[in-house]
């Protein structure tokens, strides 16, 4: 895993990240570069591990929600995030889309389950900029179109191999 200083991106010393890009189109760029196929089991492996490693990056405690690349937060190893730093990322994603944060994970997480937003376009909201895109639940269907979409999902037995935080 990268350092805690640094996003999934910055740990591949022949690939020049470039932060300003959104999240699906640095993957692509670093796919290609490290020779990844589109859809193989390897490239959706990789790319889960870049969301979840971006998600703790751009959530983590103590942000200042634009603090950039310099701010430090815990290792980014298999289950290393302790309750606590779970909760603080929990509890800025609440912050990004407007809902309160709650003062356990448990409540965070039923926060977060009532709203309809996308994975990745959490993580483009802070690599981007890019204001996230809440979905009213009388677009589902829409919604569910837009999250199926490739480049907008997550592999679930991946993200359960992080210790469930996804």
């Amino acid at each position: 895993p990268p350092p805690a200083s640094q996003s999934y991106f910055d740990q591949f010393p022949d690939f020049v990240p470039d932060n300003s890009a959104s999240f699906d189109d640095e993957f692509h760029r670093f796919a290609s570069s490290q020779g990844l196929v589109s859809g193989s089991q390897e490239y959706r492996r990789e790319r889960t591990k870049a969301i979840c490693d971006e998600l703790k990056f751009y959530y983590s405690s103590q942000l200042d929600n634009v603090a950039g690349p310099s701010h430090t937060i815990p290792e980014l190893s298999k289950g290393s995030l302790d309750e606590r730093s779970k909760l603080d990322i929990y509890q800025n994603m609440c912050r990004e889309i407007g809902v309160d944060p709650r003062d356990t994970i448990t409540d965070c997480r039923r926060e977060l389950k009532k709203v309809l937003v996308n994975i990745i376009d959490y993580i483009d909201a802070r690599r981007i900029r890019k204001k996230v895109e809440i979905w009213d639940w009388s677009n589902f269907n829409e919604f569910s179109k837009y999250s199926l979409q490739d480049e907008k999902r997550i592999d679930r037995n991946e993200a359960k191999a992080d210790g469930g935080f996804l």
